[in-house]
């Protein structure tokens, strides 16, 4: 029976495996990547004058293993949580901003009244037009009350008034 023991050059722990005197190879497993290791062969024997088991070297010999190849796969956990909590962040605060900005300009296109709403005409504090007097249309007055006749009298006007023309033009402003 053969007993192979080995170890890497980055820690001291020594692993042992027993293979059978009739292997002629043997497939070593779990070797990290990028390091070096001391491996020997010794074979195991009973000795006959002692009655114990004994070893005795065979063969040694170093060998390293090649280094990893970084994945280039999934980025770090970490890069990845606070990359997308960032991102996140910033699309929620653009899409508040772009819908701010959408209401303001709904706002200003309306002359400052929501949609749908009829705009209500600005109140009138100086009109510069001419009219008759009255402010719009009055409803006709019913006509008074006949007095008693005993009460009425007739009063005739004499108007003497010149006739209209070209003197008559108005005067100042």
């Amino acid at each position: 029976m053969y007993q192979i023991q080995y170890n890497s050059s980055a820690d001291d722990i020594l692993v042992y495996r027993m293979i059978p005197a009739e292997s002629r190879s043997f497939l070593l497993t779990d070797l990290a990547s990028g390091r070096t290791y001391d491996l020997c062969v010794l074979a195991v024997y009973e000795d006959s004058a002692t009655g114990l088991t004994a070893t005795r070297p065979v063969g040694c010999a170093r060998f390293s293993t090649e280094p990893a190849l970084r994945p280039c796969g999934a980025p770090h956990a970490p890069f990845l949580g606070g990359t997308m909590i960032i991102a996140l962040g910033g699309v929620i605060v653009a899409s508040v901003l772009v819908f701010i900005f959408v209401l303001l300009m709904r706002y200003k296109v309306h002359g400052g009244q929501p949609p749908g709403k009829a705009k209500i005409p600005a109140p009138v504090s100086s009109v510069c037009s001419q009219t008759n007097g009255a402010l719009g249309p009055t409803p006709t007055p019913a006509p008074p009350a006949p007095e008693p006749a005993a009460l009425r009298a007739h009063t005739v006007v004499q108007l003497d008034c010149e006739p209209w023309g070209p003197g008559h033009e108005p005067v100042g402003p």
